[in-house]
């Protein structure tokens, strides 16, 4: 009997062990440096980072305007696409720079969390002067069985065309 508590015991500590892990700084910062790489890069996969359900909420301000984008998982995947093709067709790079993390665990055990930080992109077009993108993001990350997902995504940025 004492084993089976023992051993009972000794899961539940695994268990939210994982979850904290899952949801540390490293591990979040690493996720979503991924996620942007697969997002830039037109891979398939960087939709599939988001739940079915998801919330996104895009305002950019560039020299030419501002533009919005409301909606969820389609809305976002079509931006993607967009975005993707527009740095193949120019033949531009994009580095990409995190700051100011902030991960708030929630939900029990830590099943969620809220993420906030700022992004430097700058985006290189051969013959043309660097731009620089910057973001306030916030992101809703859940945890799944096959792994991290995106719940929700508020973003606002400034620069760009």
């Amino acid at each position: 009997m004492f084993k089976k508590i023992l051993l009972l015991a000794l899961l539940a500590v695994a268990f939210y062990v994982h979850a904290h892990v899952s949801f540390g700084d490293a591990r979040v910062m690493s996720w979503l440096a991924g996620h942007t790489a697969r997002a830039m890069s037109g891979e398939r996969e960087a939709c599939d980072d988001f739940t079915d359900d998801a919330e996104v909420t895009l305002l950019a301000k560039g020299r030419r305007g501002h533009w919005e984008v409301e909606g969820g998982k389609d809305e976002i995947c079509g931006y993607y696409k967009q975005g993707s093709a527009a740095l193949t067709v120019l033949q531009a790079s994009a580095n990409t720079q995190f700051d100011d993390l902030a991960v708030v665990r929630s939900g029990f055990p830590w099943r969620t969390a809220t993420v906030s930080y700022v992004t430097r992109t700058s985006v290189n077009v051969r013959g043309a002067p660097a731009t620089t993108i910057e973001s306030e993001d916030t992101v809703t990350l859940v945890r799944t069985m096959s792994g991290m997902k995106i719940k929700s995504l508020e973003s606002r940025s400034t620069g760009g065309l």
